[in-house]
């Protein structure tokens, strides 16, 4: 489906219609296009709306660098350190500082519902309900959407994380609830609760898999500024179990400070609907780390 504002921001809709993900629609860009397979003798668009289409890739389809800047990540993780002191009053206010059971909830794959309704209180209270929500809802849904790159820029320019990515698309990006400082303040919010929360349930650090196969060789992407992870070892094998086709595989395991934890299942709803794959998402990293 491609209307007016479709080639504004240079995409096309489709709409998921099986698996775990039905009933989805996601914007891919025009340029994405060759990653689609098309039925022999469908249908063709006039030469002068492929033009128009080809016209709106080729203004879109560019690159954009913001470095992590030294100074404004010292300013941020000061903010931080500010943030989990307010988050460890509330939750000390509202949840007992009890262990959380993460190997017995990763061999369920279910987060837990107290938690679930903490976050979502806590962010009610910082009017950042809709954010949370909707951010949650799209990561799960299409992690390489527009609204995600809205949250990798801020978090570059934040400091956190370099993003390499390409340009924005759509004008309305930051407009209304989805404005910078308020997603700034949803990222700063959500990474203190998380460390916070498991930090103090005695989980510094926490035990993270990963699993890929690939049908040839696999071939090197620019790592964006969110990583996808899993707690249960299980789930990373399935990935790494591939199929008939498969030529190469690897399985990951590593130990990661709670501090680079944006959202898990462990106190997100969303990541307990569609998927049950106990994931985590973490902030990127240019170190030694192996994910």
């Amino acid at each position: 489906m491609v209307g007016p504002a479709h080639v504004e921001q240079g995409v096309f809709e489709v709409e998921i219609a099986a698996f775990e993900d039905a009933g989805a629609r996601w914007q891919i860009p025009f340029e994405d296009v060759g990653r689609f397979q098309f039925a022999r003798g469908g249908a063709t668009l006039p030469a002068d709306t492929v033009a128009a289409y080809e016209q709106a890739a080729r203004r879109l389809d560019r690159p954009l660098r913001i470095p992590a800047d030294r100074q404004a990540r010292r300013a941020t993780l000061h903010q931080l350190a500010t943030e989990r002191e307010r988050v460890r009053a509330w939750l000390g206010r509202r949840l007992p500082a009890t262990a959380i059971d993460v190997p017995g909830l990763a061999a369920c794959r279910a987060g837990d519902e107290q938690l679930f309704a903490a976050l979502e209180g806590l962010m009610a209270e910082r009017g950042l309900a809709v954010v949370e929500e909707g951010f949650s809802r799209g990561f799960v849904s299409d992690p390489r959407s527009e609204l995600v790159k809205g949250h990798a820029i801020v978090l570059a320019e934040l400091g956190l994380v370099a993003y390499r990515g390409k340009i924005v698309r759509d004008a309305a990006l930051f407009g209304g609830d989805w404005s910078r400082p308020r997603r700034r303040s949803h990222v700063l919010t959500r990474l203190a609760f998380v460390s916070e929360l498991l930090d103090r349930a005695g989980h510094p650090t926490v035990t993270l898999y990963r699993g890929a196969a690939w049908d040839r060789r696999p071939s090197r992407h620019p790592r964006g500024a969110l990583v996808s992870a899993t707690f249960s070892r299980a789930v990373a094998e399935d990935h790494f179990e591939g199929g008939p086709t498969t030529v190469s595989a690897a399985l990951w395991r590593q130990a990661v400070p709670v501090e680079r934890l944006l959202m898990t299942f462990i106190e997100t709803r969303a990541l307990n609907q569609r998927f049950k794959e106990a994931e985590a998402v973490l902030l990127a990293t240019t170190g030694r780390a192996v994910f």
